[in-house]
């Protein structure tokens, strides 16, 4: 195993870790799931604990080294790897623990009998294109060694859900105790059949080393393509109702707002995005069971729309463009308004309705 430690595990006490996990490229659509990873790094000061050197599994021609300038005429290469972190103590006390307690589930699968507190082991990586099942055992026998008896793995797909409405978030786990918790927080199972993920072959491979994983999956809009804290919000709640993790959420509800604001007015400005929106929100409103990680139902979408009032003038993909548009000269005009403010002797920066440019980007940092 090509890992080199920051910290030895062995040596850091830590309390009862749970292995919160993410990767990025597939089944990571707005950086949900691993804005949601990075957000837990910055927000609870989690220490370097190891890097993994994956060279074994990726294809250099899909997923290349990036060239950096370090000083005048001097470059280096940033190769993919796994980056591993760690919390010594994060509080217990979800809003999810009397309906724990009172469900009788207190203590199950390794959780803490008493409020206090318990360690995270953070971990993020691009999906490896190469020897799944031999990254997956890789990634189980490190998680062993840091005394790891729980995982979560967090995903997010795009889906035919309007960005007005809360994102969905569905999960599984491999243990009963976890799937109870599940159940009793309302979450619901998702019965998407296809194509997968190595989240899935990592779940499998901590199945096979007695740890109990669960996974969380987030929907986000098929037509906003870019950074949404929405989505990793709607992950890291779920997590922490579902581990009784008291998690501070407040910056990333405020850069959800943000995007939510801009997208409302490309809305306000583009007649069909509006129409596009609102026939999602209806559908989304009228369906009784969540939708699976990506699922799509545009031809059903389309057969109802040519039932109720003929087909919709729009393809999904320009709606797609036209907010890509819409967006990049909104937020340019932010910048340059603030330029001008700061030559003006104005505040400028962060002072824009609509919370700016970085706002939005909140879970990329």
């Amino acid at each position: 195993m090509a890992i080199t430690f920051e910290l030895v595990p062995e040596e850091l006490g830590l309390r009862d870790p749970l292995f919160v996990g993410a990767f990025m490229g597939w089944p990571d659509a707005s950086m949900g799931a691993s804005g949601a990873v990075r957000y837990l790094v910055e927000k609870l000061n989690a220490a370097p604990l190891a890097t993994w050197d994956t060279d074994d599994y990726y294809d250099f021609v899909e997923l290349r080294p990036v060239s950096r300038v370090l000083q005048s005429r001097e470059r280096t290469l940033i190769w993919p790897q796994g980056e591993f972190w760690t919390v010594r103590d994060v509080p217990l006390g979800s809003p999810a623990q009397d309906l724990l307690a009172g469900a009788g589930m207190m203590n199950l699968g390794g959780a803490s009998p008493t409020p206090g507190s318990r360690s995270l082991v953070l971990f993020l990586a691009h999906e490896p294109r190469l020897r799944w099942r031999a990254f997956g055992r890789e990634l189980a026998e490190f998680a062993t060694r840091c005394n790891v008896k729980q995982a979560v793995f967090f995903g997010s797909a795009w889906a035919d859900v309007p960005h007005t409405r809360t994102p969905i978030v569905t999960g599984w786990a491999t243990e009963s105790r976890l799937r109870t918790r599940l159940e009793a927080l309302g979450v619901p199972f998702s019965a998407y059949q296809g194509p997968s993920s190595m989240q899935s072959a990592c779940i499998e491979a901590c199945r096979e080393a007695d740890i109990a994983c669960a996974s969380l999956f987030s929907n986000g809009p098929h037509y906003l393509p870019v950074p949404n804290a929405n989505l990793s919000r709607a992950l890291l709640r779920r997590m922490a109702d579902v581990f009784m993790l008291d998690l501070d959420l407040q910056p990333l509800e405020e850069a959800g707002e943000a995007l939510v604001r801009q997208a409302n007015a490309a809305m306000d400005e583009r007649t069909e995005f509006r129409d596009h929106v609102r026939q999602l929100e209806n559908q989304f409103d009228r369906q009784g069971d969540a939708l699976a990680p990506g699922e799509v139902r545009r031809e059903q979408l389309r057969r109802e729309q040519e039932d109720a009032a003929g087909p919709l003038n729009v393809d999904p993909q320009d709606v797609v463009r036209e907010l890509e548009d819409f967006l990049r000269k909104r937020n340019q005009a932010q910048r340059d308004e603030n330029e001008e403010q700061d030559g003006e002797g104005g505040q400028g920066g962060q002072g824009g309705q609509d919370g700016g440019d970085d706002r939005g980007k909140t879970p990329e940092a």
